[in-house]
């Protein structure tokens, strides 16, 4: 999906905002194109945000961790810091045991039960890289310009401004009555959140503010009033291999973006 939200974002704005953070792509590939001034991600997923804290602040400190020896490959010690989720841990270690997990677990999702507890399962891979040194440096050099803060998508309504960019990411709508899957923390993402980031959308357009975001077909409905996209896509994971690989999902990308009058 990025190429198709990009190319309807301006080409130059002041700041980009992206409340739903996950992985960032949109974000590395708008910093790698130097198209904005300033950047503030934010996320309610709080591992999620003090590994990337971590990254920008002491990427030293978290290499010389996850190359400490504690964190092999193998399900036996992969199951032990799963469960190993005490919180006297340093925030470097609970960067470290985050990025071990996403990258041995299976399929690199991220998942907790209603505890909180993180229970995705062993990943099986050949030989993955446990701690990626050059990607890590890369990446806490990009995020020099950007604040990271853990808050809810709400907030980006006390900062966005006329000149600005918003990237909605959430947990995607179900499509179907078994495709119930909303949220990746404890706190799941149900129909009065998304009523609310429809508001929040709303709000934002009325002020100026080139706002986009992703959902599934089932969000239409709440975003009537602007220009739709929809795109087919595979679906990456859940389900055994050979569904994962023939399974699509239809997409909408839900923009005010003036960009569009172009294409």
């Amino acid at each position: 999906m990025a190429r198709h939200i990009l190319e309807r974002l301006p080409l130059k704005f002041n700041t980009y905002f992206e409340p739903f953070l996950g992985g960032g792509a949109v974000f590395f590939e708008l910093a790698k194109q130097k198209r904005f001034n300033k950047a503030v991600l934010s996320d309610m997923n709080p591992e999620l945000i003090n590994a990337f804290a971590v990254i920008k602040k002491d990427v030293d400190g978290l290499i010389c961790e996850l190359r400490s020896g504690l964190y092999k490959y193998n399900k036996k010690r992969y199951l032990e810091i799963r469960s190993d989720n005490s919180t006297d841990k340093s925030r470097i270690e609970q960067a470290a045991r985050f990025i071990y997990l996403n990258k041995s677990c299976f399929n690199g999702l991220y998942r907790t039960n209603m505890k909180g507890e993180f229970n995705v399962p062993f990943g099986k891979y050949n030989n993955p890289v446990i701690c990626d040194e050059e990607n890590l440096r890369a990446v806490s050099v990009t995020l020099k310009h950007a604040r990271i803060a853990k808050t809810g998508f709400e907030n980006v309504l006390r900062e966005a401004k006329l000149g600005d960019v918003v990237y909605f990411d959430p947990p995607y709508l179900p499509t179907s009555k078994t495709s119930n899957f909303t949220g990746y923390t404890k706190e799941r993402f149900g129909i009065t959140d998304h009523t609310l980031l429809s508001v929040v959308f709303d709000q934002l357009s009325e002020r100026g503010v080139s706002v986009i975001l992703s959902n599934s077909i089932s969000a239409r409905e709440l975003y009537q009033d602007y220009e739709v996209v929809s795109l087919i896509g595979g679906v990456c994971v859940g389900g055994p291999t050979e569904y994962r690989n023939s399974a699509v999902e239809e997409i909408m990308v839900m923009t005010n973006c003036r960009a569009l009058e172009k294409h």
